[in-house]
């Protein structure tokens, strides 16, 4: 079995590659998706960490007798350096309106929700300048940051827009509240970073 490991320390990538037969082939992508749930993966005489990664890719290519069996890991940047840019930010659009359901909801109690496009507008500001205090290095104002928490749980709350990554962005929300009550800034940089993730991710789907 050949081993061959490529490694992009300016993007957290890690790609490798293990030409072996084909009967092992199988076994082997079996074995490496096991291990993945343990949060390590052996691949050739290296032991790999992918509880932090944000993907993990295992593939396999039949070449006759021999296989190609590819490992493929991206990790998030850390600190600052993953937060998104202003100028990022500001190409961002929001997403329209959408399906009738959101908006029909937030008509049918207008005293308790805004409507669907006006509160992602104003989300998108007030998440320009939570991250643009986290870029310098010091905590959001306090109004600000409260802003951006209560209105990303009203958003959570309209249906259609999303809704399999309502658990796992209001997990986050809590967390950057939690990080904002202790006034660790390096712990909502990370939430912030873990949020647009969420976010571009949820918007390549629903947008």
């Amino acid at each position: 079995m050949h081993t061959h490991r490529m490694h992009t320390r300016r993007s957290r990538k890690c790609r490798f590659e293990l030409v072996l037969p084909r009967v092992e082939a199988l076994r082997a992508l079996a074995d490496l998706t096991a291990q993945a749930g343990a949060g390590r993966l052996v691949i050739g005489d290296e032991t790999v960490d992918v509880g932090d990664c944000a993907s993990l890719k295992i593939g396999i290519k039949h070449f006759g007798a021999s296989s190609l069996l590819k490992v493929s890991l991206r990790y998030p940047a850390l600190g600052a350096d993953a937060l998104p840019t202003p100028a990022g930010l500001e190409a961002e659009s929001v997403p329209p309106a959408g399906p009738d359901t959101a908006e029909a909801a937030a008509t049918a109690a207008p005293e308790a929700r805004p409507r669907y496009k006006n509160l992602k507008k104003g989300m998108k500001q007030t998440f320009k300048g939570v991250v643009a205090a986290l870029r310098a290095g010091v905590a959001p104002d306090a109004a600000l940051l409260g802003e951006f928490i209560a209105a990303s749980r009203t958003m959570t709350s309209y249906p259609g827009r999303g809704d399999a990554f309502y658990p796992a962005y209001d997990a986050e929300i809590d967390r950057l509240e939690a990080a904002a009550a202790a006034g660790d800034v390096q712990a909502m940089t990370a939430s912030a970073a873990a949020l647009d993730r969420m976010k571009k991710e949820c918007h390549s789907r629903h947008a």
